[in-house]
């Protein structure tokens, strides 16, 4: 949910900065200002993870908010004004975007997809690091046994199940394949095929037999590529 932040002094403009966010089900308004002094205010208390700020505002400008040292993440920063003598200082202040009124829904839309790529791209470390602290455990006997990620060539989905395949052995891990794929680094692991997650360094080629894509793993392994991640499968393993 991305947690956005209005401030402009005039409630029209206000009004349609609601309307055109109400329209994207992933934002959530904490905040509507009328000021840069309530701009201020509302950003160090409540943290949002976007700040929309009119350029001219009383009790400080939208520029002047932006360049405020915050305590934790920064919002992203995207000037809303009727001024376009003023896009050179925005950048200065490393804005995501400086939209002018009036607004189009096609502008604020391709606005919005920039900032949930930065958020995007903000958010990887924690990600990974929280999939990074879940093993994987497989149950032999009465044992609990851990599987270490480095060692894992691939995941096949085996019913409701997923089977890690790791150092020549193959052991059943009490999850499913889609709530398994969620726990793991996407940058380390990728879903291949509908009953196949391989780990990206393990892959020694990407080859075509007929109307067949596949992977051959470094252990010989074959794994096969779904015609729906085919092209994207390709893309990541070109020239292997």
């Amino acid at each position: 949910m991305i947690r956005a932040l209005i401030a402009d002094d005039e409630e029209l403009s206000r009004r349609a900065l609601r309307q055109l966010l109400s329209r994207h089900a992933d934002v959530d308004i904490v905040a509507e200002c009328s000021d840069g002094d309530e701009a201020r205010t509302a950003v160090a208390s409540l943290h949002p993870d976007l700040a929309l700020l009119d350029v001219r505002m009383p009790l400080g400008t939208g520029l002047e908010v932006a360049r405020e040292r915050w305590n934790g993440d920064r919002p992203i920063i995207v000037f809303v004004t009727a001024f376009d003598q003023f896009a050179l200082p925005a950048f200065d202040v490393e804005a995501a975007d400086y939209l002018t009124k009036p607004l189009s829904e096609t502008r604020f839309d391709a606005m919005l997809e920039r900032v949930r790529r930065r958020l995007s791209v903000r958010q990887i470390p924690a990600r990974a690091a929280a999939r990074a602290a879940v093993p994987l455990v497989a149950r032999v006997g009465t044992a609990d046994l851990v599987i270490p990620l480095e060692s894992v060539d691939y995941i096949e989905a085996d019913d409701v199940y997923a089977a890690v395949v790791a150092r020549g052995k193959r052991q059943l891990v009490r999850t499913s394949l889609d709530a398994l794929e969620q726990t793991l680094d996407p940058l380390v692991f990728v879903r291949v095929h509908r009953s196949y997650i391989v780990r990206v360094d393990r892959v020694a080629a990407l080859r075509r037999r007929g109307a067949r894509v596949e992977l051959v793993l470094t252990s010989g392994a074959i794994v096969p590529v779904s015609r729906r991640r085919r092209a994207a499968v390709a893309r990541l393993f070109a020239g292997r």
